[in-house]
């Protein structure tokens, strides 16, 4: 698993999310990817949708700036050496990189 990318919604909002997000081989999943039998509420709907799709869909902007990332990630090994961090506070919005420290197992 992969930490790509990390975002902060703005103040003022309803819900606030201090959101990382994660990109994972889909190959290295033992469970059937298609079975959302255990899913329930607002994640009862869940299916797949290839990239191209998901980015022609109509999404909140912070969702096509971290789709645009894992496009721009697709084609790269290994984790990155740096992570994007976009964070809204009262007075600017701000997109900064996170840098960090490989760990090994």
């Amino acid at each position: 698993m992969q930490f790509i990318f990390r975002a902060v919604t703005p103040p003022g909002r309803t819900r606030r999310f201090d959101a990382r997000f994660f990109l994972v081989d889909a190959g290295r999943i033992d469970s059937d990817l298609d079975d959302f039998s255990a899913a329930c509420d607002e994640l009862s709907h869940l299916q797949w949708v290839p990239l191209a799709e998901a980015r022609a869909l109509d999404l909140p902007f912070i969702t096509e700036v971290v789709l645009a990332e894992i496009a721009a990630r697709l084609h790269e090994s290994g984790p990155p050496a740096s992570v994007p961090f976009f964070r809204n506070d009262d007075e600017a919005s701000l997109y900064q990189r996170l840098y960090g420290v490989e760990m090994n197992d």
